[in-house]
């Protein structure tokens, strides 16, 4: 049994539940403590698996995630933000696996800037790229994460749909 593997996607689950804690914090800046340390620990767990491209979209996407909430024109942070994804992307492409994390993180910052309908279709189409991503960089905690939080959203969608029905 390989520790070094294990140590690896026991960093992935753990910066996934400072992740899902941060939802259940009720002051905002515990909230953000939480997202700063998962989102951290997500970076190392890349780095650990040598999957850079991972590794700097998370930290684009957690910056851009920021400026969405601090700045009103969300549409003004997203058009920033694309050669900035783009760029970071590609720093470290070594295959086409690499793309997959540049095209989510794309999809989820223009998803941002919608109504939530939109923000959950585009989280959908994120979390099934980022696990296709995580399936090819061995990211098993990642991959497990991406499909909860897929049904999670899956789920939130049928239940919009739902409600325009009853309206």
């Amino acid at each position: 049994m390989n520790y070094y593997f294990i140590f690896i996607q026991v960093i992935g689950f753990i910066a996934w539940l400072f992740l899902l804690f941060s939802y259940y914090r009720k002051k905002s800046n515990n909230i953000i403590i939480f997202q700063i340390i998962g989102n951290i620990l997500f970076m190392l767990h890349y780095y650990l698996l040598n999957a850079f491209s991972g590794l700097l979209l998370c930290l684009c996407d957690f910056v851009f995630d920021t400026g969405y909430v601090k700045v009103n024109n969300k549409l003004l942070v997203y058009l920033i933000s694309i050669p900035i994804r783009v760029i970071c992307g590609f720093m470290f492409y070594s295959s086409i696996i690499d793309v997959l994390p540049i095209v989510a993180s794309l999809i989820e910052g223009y998803s941002l800037t919608c109504n939530k309908k939109i923000i959950v279709i585009g989280g959908i189409i994120t979390y099934i790229l980022w696990f296709m991503y995580d399936v090819l960089v061995i990211s098993l905690s990642g991959a497990i994460s991406d499909m909860i939080i897929i049904v999670s959203n899956i789920i939130i969608l049928i239940n919009i749909f739902k409600k325009k029905e009853i309206k």
